[in-house]
């Protein structure tokens, strides 16, 4: 079983790697600002765009336990209680839209990415297969937390048997 400390220096060189050999694409052109105005699960909120429409947002590449599954509520509280705490000033980066309408994005609040939030708290796990197709550098850290949690088995990895 791999250490953390190992995990450690594996993230390091994907770092590295992701930063100095793959293309980063700018968003920065797509995003707005809002404020939150619903937490619908942990992966899902109603953010008010500044001409006060309603945009429905899932976060893009978190998995998290749906509401009804007691980590599910733990996840809606824990991104409510964050954006809260933020004055729910989000920044929207959007990443794309689903056949749906459904728009992903990342959504930045008090200068941290939800989905990072989410990960740390042992709430979500990441979809690397989506961060790799997408070349998504950030996920490399929020998936370390992942792999942090998994290690400690806390959160969503908690050994419920003992």
């Amino acid at each position: 079983m791999t250490s953390f400390k190992n995990v450690h220096v594996i993230v390091f060189v994907a770092c590295i790697f992701v930063f100095h050999v793959l293309p980063i694409k700018s968003l920065a052109a797509d995003s707005w600002q809002g404020k939150v105005v619903n937490v619908l699960d942990g992966t899902t909120l109603d953010i008010a765009k500044p001409d006060g429409q309603i945009e429905r947002i899932r976060l893009y590449a978190v998995i998290a336990p749906v509401s009804g599954n007691p980590l599910g509520y733990d996840a809606r509280r824990r991104t409510t209680s964050w954006c809260y705490q933020w004055g729910d000033v989000a920044e929207v980066l959007p990443i794309y839209q689903e056949p749906t309408g459904q728009v992903v994005a990342r959504v930045i609040v008090g200068q941290e990415d939800l989905a990072g939030v989410l990960a740390k708290a042992c709430l979500a796990s990441i979809n690397m297969r989506t961060c790799k197709k997408r070349q998504t550098v950030e996920c490399v850290s929020w998936h370390a937390w992942e792999l942090q949690c998994r290690d400690e088995q806390k959160g969503l990895w908690a050994n419920k048997d003992q």
